[in-house]
């Protein structure tokens, strides 16, 4: 079987639980994999992929920059890379290094929603359905040929948690699918027109406000789902700075709550983590807190 050297810790969307389909999914399918690369962070907290790369025997490398990167290919000489979440640029002279390239696992139906959050841009703006993308890596950001995409839809009841494990899980499966022909350099490749690309902005703690006198009760329900974890979506209740988990809109407010929005529509608080304590629904903060 071919040898690879992983990139990226799955982290497809930032502040959710992170698991490990697609290196589980090369390892189950008998590949050999030579390394596993992280981008060497501020911190080298326990990522679940190294936990599974230790229990494999695979050795973890954490990198400060790509000659480090070319120095671990010449020791394992792999044929191809694999990632998914990187969260660095990989230079051409490292792409050039392996015979077969790299793939890139990217959660989104390129060339729409080029960049570091696919998954949330979808979720705030509301589309009917995304997808993922096993694309080569090239010079430019998320700008490689396309080898698979699968669709999926994006309903009411989807969360940020739920839709990342959806598109991971396809991910991989999709990989595992063409990564034979990929290794032969047989793969149907499609070229993407980038005239359609578009581009996400990253995520900061300045977006977690919520401000319903200038977003309509949609926009700020979107974000609600789209921040779940980070950058949150907070607001002070009574006094008490909280982060709101789950909303909803209706024509009117259901407890005191409730935001009066642009629209003149309420975004429904149902469930917050008020500062300092755990979650629960507006009912038990109001028993809780109203003076």
């Amino acid at each position: 079987m071919a040898k690879i050297i992983f990139f990226g810790n799955e982290q497809l969307a930032q502040g959710i639980k992170a698991k490990t389909p697609i290196f589980d999914s090369l390892i189950e399918a008998g590949y050999e994999i030579s390394a596993l690369i992280l981008p060497n962070g501020r911190t080298r907290k326990p990522f679940a992929i190294a936990k599974v790369a230790e229990k494999h025997q695979i050795p973890v490398f954490f990198t400060k920059n790509n000659a480090e990167i070319l120095d671990i290919i010449h020791k394992f000489q792999p044929d191809v890379g694999v990632l998914a979440a990187f969260g660095k640029i990989i230079k051409d002279e490292v792409i050039e290094a392996f015979p077969c390239g790299i793939l890139n696992i990217h959660p989104s139906l390129l060339p729409k929603y080029r960049g570091t959050t696919p998954i949330e841009s979808a979720l705030l703006n509301n589309d009917e359905e995304t997808g993922v993308s096993v694309m080569r890596l090239a010079h430019d950001m998320d700008a490689g040929n396309i080898l698979a995409q699968e669709t999926v839809k994006i309903t009411a009841e989807t969360s940020k948690q739920s839709l990342y494990e959806e598109l991971s899980t396809l991910g991989a499966k999709a990989l595992i699918k063409v990564l034979p022909d990929a290794l032969e350099n047989k793969a149907n490749e499609q070229a993407q027109d980038h005239s359609k690309a578009t581009f996400t902005k990253p995520l900061s703690k300045e977006m977690s406000q919520l401000s319903p006198e200038s977003k309509t009760a949609l926009e700020l329900e979107r974000e609600v789902v789209a921040f779940a974890g980070f950058p949150k979506s907070k607001y002070i209740f009574l006094d008490i700075p909280c982060s709101v988990t789950k909303a909803s809109i209706s024509d009117k407010p259901q407890t005191e709550l409730d935001l009066h929005c642009k629209d003149g529509k309420y975004l429904v608080i149902e469930r917050l983590i008020p500062e300092n304590s755990k979650e629960m629904d507006a009912k038990s903060f109001l028993n809780g807190h109203k003076k």
